[in-house]
């Protein structure tokens, strides 16, 4: 019995759940070329785009994509005004976030990191929230280059920043964000009864 109540309690608090209300589901086999969104939520789980420019209060969730590649995968996020993404797994080339636009990181393949932000020269805190596991680093220690290390689910990363000359450093832009030691542990608990059960 205190097996499914813990199972219970780390499928509904500690995995994410695809939420059915959105506008637009770009699913499997789905591939845009250029897609403007103004307003609304879309939601990517299964297809891919060469180019999402999300503007306004508009948000965007990434579940899936299909491997990058030729006419598949994203290419290209760009974030705009108050803008959000919320990237839970796929695979996309290049983000590009600006003004006053925030990104959630959970999961997933992200090649490049473009900032078009200010934070140390103003004093606003970053706008790119990163959930990793302890361990993360900056990469080749340089944090100019990049930021490595494991998502939340274990799956490894590698991201390259792109310093835009007019704006502050990518690296100022990012909050790297590690669970507490409870969490941490109730993931492996939970991991390792799943194991035993199967």
């Amino acid at each position: 019995m205190m097996k499914r109540i813990i199972l219970f309690l780390l499928f509904t608090c500690c995995v994410p759940v695809v939420v059915a209300d959105y506008d637009r589901l770009i699913g499997p086999g789905e591939y845009e070329y250029f897609l403007e969104w103004p307003s609304g939520v879309l939601v990517v789980n299964g297809g891919g785009a060469e180019w999402i420019e999300v503007r306004n209060s508009a948000h965007v969730e990434i579940w899936s994509t299909s491997p990058l590649g030729y006419n598949s995968g994203i290419w290209d996020i760009v974030l705009t005004k108050t803008s959000r993404l919320d990237y839970y797994g796929g695979e996309t080339q290049e983000l590009t976030i600006g003004q006053n636009a925030v990104a959630y990181l959970h999961s997933g393949r992200i090649d490049y990191i473009t900032s078009m932000q200010f934070t140390s020269t103003t004093g606003a805190g970053p706008h790119i929230d990163l959930y990793a596991q302890p361990g993360w680093s900056w990469l080749d220690d340089d944090w100019m280059k990049g930021i490595e290390g494991k998502w939340m689910d274990g799956s490894s990363f590698t991201i390259k920043f792109i310093n835009h000359p007019n704006f502050d450093p990518v690296y100022t832009n990012i909050n790297v964000i590690i669970p507490e030691p409870a969490t941490l542990m109730l993931l492996g608990l939970g991991g390792l009864l799943i194991r035993r059960k199967k």
